[in-house]
């Protein structure tokens, strides 16, 4: 089932999952808040819930409630490097729930400026969970066609946000904030 933003928001909002084009590949996402939707989310992927999670934003005040306190230079390492296609890993709120960080006392974050993504965060009021749209081990989706293939007979799926691919050839980076260590370039 192809769904509008706002079509895809009341689905988060339902604790249901929904997959959304991202910078490079199909993102599957939910409520980071629902426990059990990102059960849910689990179950689709067939992925080990320890990885822990990244979180999608529009805004700064989308992300900012799950990160522990920063000092200036490293608030502004983030906000010199967002909006834009890169997620950081950073310490994580003490309220931030083990189902997103893995456990770690760390979160991964990245503040988007993909369209359909921005405003599909937007829509629902918040961050969002996103993970790449695909089986565990399985090449990401880069297309509606491959993600309602994939997820559409699973219950809990309620379908794909329309929108458009943002053109990067790969994942989005990802660096940890308080070492500089590339995760994944």
């Amino acid at each position: 089932m192809l769904l509008s933003v706002a079509q895809a928001a009341d689905a988060l909002r339902a604790g249901l999952v929904v997959a959304y084009p991202t910078e490079a590949v199909y993102g599957l996402g939910c409520d980071p808040n629902h426990a059990q939707a990102v059960a849910l989310l689990w179950q689709l992927k067939q992925r080990p819930a320890a990885k822990g999670l990244v979180l999608l934003g529009a805004q700064w005040q989308h992300l900012a409630p799950y990160m522990a306190p920063l000092t200036a230079p490293q608030e502004a390492t983030l906000r010199a490097s967002w909006p834009d296609a890169m997620t950081w890993v950073v310490p994580a709120a003490s309220t931030v729930p083990h189902w997103i960080t893995g456990g770690r006392d760390t979160v991964a974050l990245r503040w988007t400026n993909h369209l359909t993504a921005r405003d599909l965060c937007t829509a629902f009021g918040g961050a969002l969970v996103s993970t790449s749209a695909n089986l565990h081990t399985q090449p990401p989706c880069l297309s509606a066609t491959e993600v309602l293939t994939t997820f559409a007979s699973h219950a809990g799926f309620a379908g794909v946000c329309v929108g458009d691919l943002g053109g990067y050839d790969k994942p989005t980076p990802i660096r940890e904030l308080l070492t500089g260590r590339w995760v994944r370039t």
